[in-house]
């Protein structure tokens, strides 16, 4: 049902239709049959948004589908919105709280030009990140995986979604933040801490051998000697996350896949530069194999010898075709923010404060450079790709040419 965020007259308040029982529902329809002159049913989304009363139209389908619609000649149909609660409220009110404090711009319920995509809250700082949070079971027809391809459509770097439901977390089809269960007290109170439990991870690098002590994703007890990537949980609690999210200093991987998660700026480009802007099947360098496949002990000689045989690394085949030149002020402002980060290894205290605030100026103003020349009409780059290469150009200065190097 779109439209299904109404308020009701007779000081009834802010309702969501869906909820309505079936008896509820075929009273208004009746009450409502000439909704202009009755003034009934009033759009909750252009009350809220715009301080406009749009009167609605109530009927059903002969399928028994609730329908609220506006009247000829009024602006769109508005899409599903989840009726917010008092836990869901004060959530984004933490959020927006921990965002300003930081120095970073909140705007709740921000839409964006296309009028259709909404954020819970909109951080500004050198990314535009939308926190979602999520309280209820996914709509059909307007699921996450839905809502973030629009928000990413409409220039928004990344969407973090957030629940503290793991039925909500292991069903939702996209990268997802997923805290300890709080109560209303416990989320109003800002020394409680919210550990983020899952979609936070850590990127593990390793040489595949017996002496590792890691398992092989390959499933060779002796190692295969190759270099693997893969990732485990990683601890975070959702101030901090709110805290760097916008600076640029955490990541999302594979945002929407259900098995992405966010992750530090270094260990994003470790997993980029292992697997290019693709993302493995399965989660894994290797992706999904057959339980016999995994744990094949290797007792035959063909397979003995196929254990103890090294393996050469893969060679990455995906490298760009043709190039194109970045001005090279992209690549000074990374350098100096790389330079920056360096000068914190020794440091505490008050020092260390302040060379973080350096840091993170320098990483702002890379970042919204960035931005700058992604939004170029001559671009052709998206900005996530920009941002890669011009880290790869700073990483590896002495590879075909000291400039960025993209895809055309």
């Amino acid at each position: 049902m779109h439209n299904n965020l109404i308020y009701l007259t007779a000081d009834r308040g802010k309702v969501d239709a869906t909820q309505l029982s079936d008896i509820e529902w075929a009273r208004l329809v009746v009450d409502n049959r000439d909704s202009t002159r009755r003034r009934l049913v009033k759009c909750a989304w252009c009350w809220d948004e715009d301080r406009v009363t749009h009167w609605m139209k109530t009927y059903s389908r002969r399928n028994g589908t609730r329908v609220i619609a506006h009247q000829a000649g009024e602006i769109a149909d508005h899409p599903y919105q989840a009726l917010e609660s008092d836990e869901h409220k004060a959530y984004c009110d933490r959020v927006e709280r921990v965002g300003v404090t930081e120095g970073f711009q909140a705007r709740r319920e921000a839409r964006a030009d296309d009028g259709r995509t909404r954020s819970d809250v909109l951080l500004i700082g050198a990314r535009h990140v939308s926190y979602e949070m999520q309280h209820s079971p996914f709509k059909q027809g307007y699921g996450a995986r839905e809502r973030t391809r629009r928000s990413l459509a409409a220039k928004r770097d990344a969407v973090a979604w957030h629940t503290d439901s793991s039925i909500i977390a292991n069903g939702a089809k996209v990268a997802m933040l997923r805290s300890n269960q709080a109560r209303l007290p416990q989320i109003e109170n800002p020394r409680y801490q919210l550990r983020i439990l899952g979609g936070y991870r850590e990127v593990l690098v390793w040489d595949c051998t017996a002496r590792e002590g890691h398992r092989c994703l390959k499933g060779r007890y002796s190692g295969c000697g190759a270099t693997h990537v893969d990732t485990q949980p990683s601890a975070i609690t959702l101030d901090d996350f709110i805290r760097q999210a916008p600076a640029g200093l955490v990541l999302p991987v594979r945002p929407l896949d259900r098995l992405g998660f966010w992750t530090t700026t270094h260990d994003h480009q470790i997993w980029v530069d292992h697997f290019g802007e693709a993302s493995p099947p399965g989660g894994s360098g290797v992706g999904p194999q057959r339980q016999s496949e995994r744990q094949s002990d290797g007792h035959s000689r063909r397979t003995a010898a196929k254990d103890h045989a090294p393996v050469a690394p893969q060679q990455r085949t995906d490298r760009p075709q043709a190039v194109t030149r970045i001005p090279d002020e992209l690549i000074h402002l990374q350098r100096s923010a790389v330079e920056e980060r360096a000068q914190l290894a020794d440091l505490d205290g008050e020092a260390y404060d302040a060379q973080w605030k350096a840091w993170r100026t320098a990483a702002e103003d890379f970042h919204a450079a960035v931005t700058d020349y992604a939004a170029q009409g001559d671009v052709s780059m998206s900005r996530y790709e920009v941002e890669q290469a011009v880290k790869n150009a700073v990483r590896h200065p002495d590879q075909e040419t000291k400039a960025l190097l993209l895809r055309a």
